[in-house]
């Protein structure tokens, strides 16, 4: 049996400084995701990661957003990769601590979910940063997780 190739589903986007900014980067990925069949609950929880990364990306960062969505359609195991680049400060991610259930119940900052978050959702996360560049890898695989 021959294998077909497929060339990937390829989308970017720059996102503008403006509300719901992230929402375009979530149409994206669904259009990209509809294409190599990914379920619908799996597709709302890549969508979710990418919000929380450029949400992320939008208030720690400087300058333009960049997204890049990759659908892979390989044959019985598609998958998905989203980038998210952003120009900002950046920062050291080993040293974003895990946050505890019980110490974000107690404290009046209830935010700085978002990396766990990725994390849980996604099957591979890789985030490099330096000043004026972060960017987060994250791999979705159709069956994953």
């Amino acid at each position: 049996m021959a294998m077909i190739m497929v060339e990937p589903v390829r989308v970017r986007l720059v996102l503008p400084r403006t509300p719901r900014a992230e929402l375009l980067a979530t149409r994206a990925v669904e259009e990209a995701g509809h294409r190599i069949a990914f379920p619908r609950d799996t597709l709302a929880e890549v969508k979710l990661a990418v919000v929380e990364a450029c949400l992320n990306a939008i208030e720690y960062g400087t300058g333009e957003v960049e997204v890049e969505v990759i659908a892979h359609a390989d044959d019985a195991h598609p998958w998905m990769e989203v980038a998210v680049v952003d120009h900002g400060p950046g920062f050291d991610p080993s040293g974003v601590a895990k946050p505890v259930l019980s110490d974000k119940l107690r404290s009046t900052r209830k935010r700085g979910w978002g990396l766990e978050l990725i994390r849980r959702l996604m099957d591979e996360v890789q985030i490099t940063s330096e000043p004026g560049l972060t960017r987060v890898r994250m791999i979705r695989r159709r069956g994953g997780r």
